[in-house]
């Protein structure tokens, strides 16, 4: 192909306005559509314990409490009559969201549940010193009238706390 007889009748300006035009769009669809996690939301089974673990152990700073039901919500999470309870935390520039259904009550997760089972939530917090937050996580699971012995259930009995 002859590139000049192709381009015969137009300016260079207009041709380096319309290479400048396509580098631009294609460096723009390099871009990902998406780019970060902005939130992560856990259903636990009771949420002040939960926010207490959070907030006084692992040191999250609660950021809003929110009630919420209707319509909207029922059809958002698939579930008729839905009152929840939603606390969203922070830890740094990183969030989550605590979530109890306080109507219809959801089932508890099966005793006998592994990190295989499609119930299964994992959370993981990077820290400085793992054996002085081993400490802190085993004292502290003492004092909130957990179970904690290397693996455990979390402070709101939804998922398996493992350490060490």
């Amino acid at each position: 192909m002859n590139v000049k007889r192709h381009f015969r009748g137009f300016g260079r300006r207009t041709i380096a306005l319309g290479l400048s035009l396509l580098l631009a769009s294609l460096a723009s669809a390099e871009q990902p559509l998406v780019d970060r996690v902005d939130t992560v939301s856990m259903t636990v089974g009771d949420i002040d314990r939960a926010v207490d673990f959070y907030s006084k152990v692992l040191t999250f700073e609660k950021v809003s409490d929110t009630e919420v039901a209707g319509e909207t919500y029922e059809h958002l999470q698939g579930v008729f009559g839905l009152r929840m309870r939603v606390v969203r935390m922070r830890l740094g520039d990183e969030y989550i969201e605590l979530a109890e259904y306080l109507a219809p009550k959801g089932r508890p997760i099966a005793v006998d549940a592994h990190s295989n089972d499609r119930s299964f939530q994992h959370i993981a917090i990077i820290v400085s010193d793992m054996d002085k937050a081993y400490r802190r996580l085993r004292e502290n699971s003492r004092h909130l009238g957990l179970l904690f012995q290397g693996s455990g259930r979390s402070p709101a009995g939804n998922s398996p706390i493992s350490a060490g």
